[in-house]
């Protein structure tokens, strides 16, 4: 064999090798980045199903958004090569617009299946059509029937411990069951924050991602990270940043207020529009080794009615 196959040769197992490390390390970058991200599809009550589904459409969506920049046609095997997705499945996504595909689908939460039947099958409501108080245990409409007809196997006592954890349901003096809300979702959570946080993370994560695209054209993102101060300081630390930072914000609105108007730009067509965002976040790690655990309350049990 000649010095430039073996070359060649080794060249080629460096690239494989190079390859796999960024597949490992973007692996886990994502697990990192998802991890919170899962944190918001719990508390909102959407489920892992809806998540997968969901996330289906924004690869689609994007791989042709990407095709777009280079092209004025979408390729739907170009996509289905790149994404892996069978090609009706890209075509079905493509055709509908996505307010459309932002619906419930049918995939819930159990524990939101659950608190969706018992505001609807008439088993489970009352006279008025309202949930009816429900005794735990026993024959008829009971919370266990209402959990095994709709929990798919999940066991009675865990599914009232989740919906009491997040205050869909309350327990009466009486042992019976209450339902408050048609939905089981993190305290909270609202549709304003759920679309401020929808709002800040895709300019952030977009901002950073064009800047792995072009390094040699970033947009500007600079923080300070590994700083480590005491615990009983954070307070006034936030409030001496939080001041910092609107004093900025204001510097920087100032500076957007002496520049033209989108209307005046519009009338000169020989200028672009370009919309900008500056925001400010700030985050803490607390030390979970040194933090106080709140002492767990004692579960009720109930008994079963002979």
């Amino acid at each position: 064999m000649s010095d430039i196959q073996v070359q060649d040769e080794a060249g080629q197992d460096s690239d494989k090798t190079k390859n796999t490390d960024l597949r490992i390390v973007a692996r886990k970058a994502l697990l990192r980045l998802l991890e919170p991200l899962a944190g918001f599809v719990l508390d909102s009550g959407l489920s892992t199903h809806e998540l997968h589904a969901i996330f289906r459409e924004a690869v689609v969506r994007s791989a042709a958004a990407k095709q777009l920049e280079v092209s004025d046609r979408v390729n739907i095997s170009g996509i289905a090569a790149t994404t892996g997705i069978p090609r009706a499945d890209i075509s079905r996504i493509l055709k509908v617009p996505p307010e459309t595909t932002a619906k419930l689908s049918d995939g819930q939460q159990s524990t939101n299946r659950i608190l969706a039947a018992w505001y609807a099958d008439p088993k489970f409501t009352d006279s008025n059509g309202r949930p009816a108080e429900l005794t735990m245990y026993g024959r008829g409409s009971t919370f266990e029937t209402l959990a095994r007809k709709y929990g798919r196997g999940i066991p009675t006592r865990a599914v009232l411990d989740e919906l009491i954890r997040t205050g869909a349901i309350e327990l009466l003096a009486t042992q019976k069951i209450r339902a408050k809300a048609p939905m089981a979702v993190e305290r909270g959570m609202s549709a304003r924050v759920i679309k401020a946080f929808g709002d800040r993370a895709t300019e952030l994560l977009s901002t950073m991602l064009f800047n792995m695209r072009q390094p040699e054209a970033p947009k500007f993102v600079a923080n300070v990270s590994d700083a480590s101060i005491l615990s009983s300081s954070l307070p006034l630390f936030r409030k001496e940043l939080s001041a910092k930072g609107a004093d900025f914000l204001a510097d920087v609105q100032e500076s957007l207020s002496r520049n033209p108007t989108g209307r005046q730009v519009a009338k000169r067509k020989d200028r672009g529009l370009a919309r900008i965002s500056v925001t400010i976040y700030y985050h803490e790690t607390l030390d979970k080794k040194n933090e106080k655990q709140p002492i767990a309350k004692k579960r009720r049990n109930f008994r079963r009615e002979m």
